[in-house]
């Protein structure tokens, strides 16, 4: 029973009953205290097991799903499953931030983040010439660029944006509200995860596992992208976020940033120029490659604004816009594209890991805070 205080008072009893009493007592405060516990986090810092595992044998009519909690299962039967709500079968996915009433939406295609909706309007812009049948990669959101940025040897931007990814961990809501089955954090998130296949092998040979965290958070989005080298060989890459970001008018936004004195290349004119302007304007077609540019970015447009915090990894930023282009929709988004230009080695069994936080604001506040004033 409970005493003055909250001290729990346990009666003595006949045949060494308080003994066991207490006994369970203290198993049930060792429970809570586990469950109070802060959870690991995927970041490379604390690499869990799954990291060394391998896909399983591919079989007809199973799906794999490489999970990053040892209760999910390692195959699923896609002939007999018929829980609408398992995410290898839900697509897209939809995470849920009760308290901000914030939303989320990812497809499994290229595991596209494809919206992130505060109360008031979506950070992110989805053109009218996209496709999301996964016939083609979806144009808008956030693109995943890998193994490569932009043309080369292989498709252009790669083939993570047009294959389906597998999504390993999930908690469709945040904490208060959470369903799923994330062991890792109490945030809204998503993992997904792409090995190589025979596709993949025969334009890249590379063995490799590829990991994509998208997590909701009051106010915030991180996108955390880890690759890991699973051969024994090195090989390199490039890559970038190819974020869409929806704006009310092209011509009248700003972006804000270390820009001034930073050297990059204009590929609309081929040259390599020096930036002269500490605000960026976009009011002709623009495709422009900043190199090293890894801090802090705004987007402003009017009373919003979005605050783009590359954490690690990315070096560098594309400001991309089709202007004049009015089938892609240019007048209501920039693209502005965290990236690695030049190829980054990954040697024999490491890892090469990065994120970026996305915040947005409405009158220099939390964005989700509009709603909650009125």
């Amino acid at each position: 029973k409970i005493g003055k205080g909250g001290m729990v008072m346990v009666p003595p009893s006949p045949g060494g009953d308080t003994r066991m009493c207490l006994l369970l007592l203290l198993v049930m405060c060792g429970a809570v205290q586990g469950f109070l516990s802060p959870l690991p986090s995927l970041r490379p810092q604390a690499r869990l097991a799954v990291a060394d595992l391998r896909p399983p044998p591919s079989r007809p009519g199973l799906l794999s799903l490489h999970a990053s909690s040892p209760f999910l299962p390692t195959e699923m039967d896609e002939g007999t499953n018929t829980d609408p709500d398992h995410p290898i079968l839900k697509n897209p996915l939809t995470l849920t931030d009760r308290f901000t009433q914030e939303k989320v939406t990812v497809y499994n295609h290229g595991a596209c983040v494809t919206s992130y909706k505060t109360p008031e309007y979506d950070v992110f812009f989805i053109r009218p010439d996209a496709v999301l049948d996964g016939s083609k990669p979806i144009s808008g959101g956030v693109p995943f660029c890998f193994p490569q940025f932009g043309p080369g040897e292989i498709q252009q931007h790669g083939f993570a944006r047009n294959v389906n990814w597998t999504c390993a961990d999930w908690r469709e809501e945040a904490a208060g509200g959470s369903r799923g089955f994330s062991f890792t954090r109490d945030t809204a998130r998503a993992v997904y995860e792409l090995y190589d296949t025979k596709y993949t092998y025969d334009m890249w040979p590379n063995k490799f596992l590829s990991r994509y965290s998208v997590d909701l958070s009051a106010g915030m989005l991180t996108l955390d992208f880890r690759v890991k080298n699973l051969g024994t060989r090195a090989f390199d890459f490039t890559g970038a976020l190819h974020t869409y970001y929806a704006v009310r008018d092209i011509d009248t936004i700003e972006i804000r940033g270390d820009f001034k004195g930073k050297k990059y290349l204009d590929k609309v004119s081929g040259e390599t120029k020096t930036e002269e302007r500490e605000t960026l304007t976009v009011q002709e077609f623009t495709d422009s490659v900043y190199y090293g540019m890894d801090g802090d970015v705004e987007l402003i447009d009017g009373e919003r604004s979005v605050l783009i915090s590359p954490v690690n990894g990315w070096k560098d930023l594309v400001i991309w816009n089709p202007y004049g282009e009015e089938k892609m929709g240019y007048k209501n988004f920039v693209c502005i594209e965290n990236a690695c230009v030049e190829p980054q080695a990954v040697k024999g069994g490491e890892w090469w890991d990065s994120a970026v936080e996305i915040r947005p604001y409405c009158n220099d506040a939390p964005a989700f805070l509009e709603a909650m004033e009125e």
